[in-house]
This record gives structure tokens, sequence and C-alpha cells, in this order.
């Protein structure tokens, strides 16, 4: 059995020295607290005060025809064409190559679109959330879309939007009311 006094023991002395010296310690908050001065600056507003986003209220109803294509539970949406009236003259809804799957008596569905007219255009990607359910012909569509980009008035607008409508699945025609918040 080992003897208590064979283990090392630390002196009173010995408690209050470093691995780091001072100086070291101090050179390194000097040279930590240089670099978030340097850094900070580049990420406060030159005016001091935050400039935020003009948000603009968005809505608009459509309605026109979708090619669309069911095979096994496989989706696929070759075209989208609608008109209507929207905020900042967006009059047409268009679509393409969108995709998605059967679930039930829901299709869900996603893929890129664009709303435009005379006041510019907004790209959008609809969510994969997007459905079309009903045990008739005429089907119930709500969904959401990602807008990521825009152009005219609304230039370099995003945001998300929401949609709700119908689609008549012999007829290929829909009509939707899209709304939502965009920051421009």
């Amino acid at each position: 059995h080992r003897d208590l006094h064979s283990f090392p023991t630390r002196r009173s002395s010995d408690l209050h020295r470093s691995h780091f010296s001072t100086p070291a310690v101090v050179t390194a908050i000097v040279a930590a607290a240089a670099v978030a001065t340097a850094v900070l600056p580049t990420y406060a507003p030159a005016s001091g005060v935050a400039h935020a986003a003009k948000t603009v209220k968005f809505s608009g109803k459509y309605s026109g025809k979708a090619s669309v294509t069911i095979k096994g539970s496989a989706i696929k949406i070759s075209s989208v064409s609608g008109s209507g009236s929207g905020t900042d003259s967006l009059s047409k809804l268009s679509g393409k190559n969108g995709t998605g799957h059967t679930s039930g008596t829901c299709g869900f569905f996603s893929g890129p679109a664009t709303i435009s007219g005379s006041g510019g255009s907004l790209t959008l990607a609809v969510k994969s959330t997007s459905k079309a359910c009903g045990e008739s012909n005429v089907k119930s569509v709500s969904g959401s879309a990602t807008v990521s980009n825009g152009s005219g008035k609304l230039k370099g607008a995003k945001g998300t939007l929401s949609f709700s409508g119908s689609y008549n699945k012999s007829a290929g025609s829909f009509t939707v009311t899209i709304s939502g918040t965009l920051s421009v």
C-alpha cells in the first residue's frame, strides 16, 4: 500500500503560477480586442440606425390551365398558364417542370413559377407541401411558395406567398388566390 506522502504535492507558491506567462495573456487579450474593434464597425450601419426592408402586401387572383400527367403515384406538371390581377399589375401566372406524388386523395406538388406583368415580376418556388386534395374531379388546392427575387416595382423581393383555390382535373383548369407579405 502506498504512503500518502509518496504522491507529488504542490506548494502554495505553485498555485499562483500559470502555464501561460502574463505578457502572453495580455498580448492575446489586446489582439482579440483589436480584431473585434476592426471587425465590428463593418457590421454597424453607417448612420447608426438599422434600415428595415420595406414590406409590400401582395394579393392576386388567377385562373387558367395546367397540363398535369399522373403515372402511378408520380405527378409531372408540364406547364401552368394563367391570367388575372395582382398587386403592381402582375397579371400573368406561369410555371413548368413541376413534380410531385400522390398519396390517398391528395397530390403533393412543387416547382418553379413566375408571376409577371407590366409592373415587373416575381420568381417563385412552390413548396413540396403544396397539395390538391379531394374525392371528386374538382380538387381543393392549397400551399405556399418562396419568393426568391423580383423585378420592377418589386425588385429584390423576398418572402412567402400562400395560395388556395381549386383545380378541375378533367378540364385541366384552375383558379387560385395568392397572398402574402414581401420584403423589398
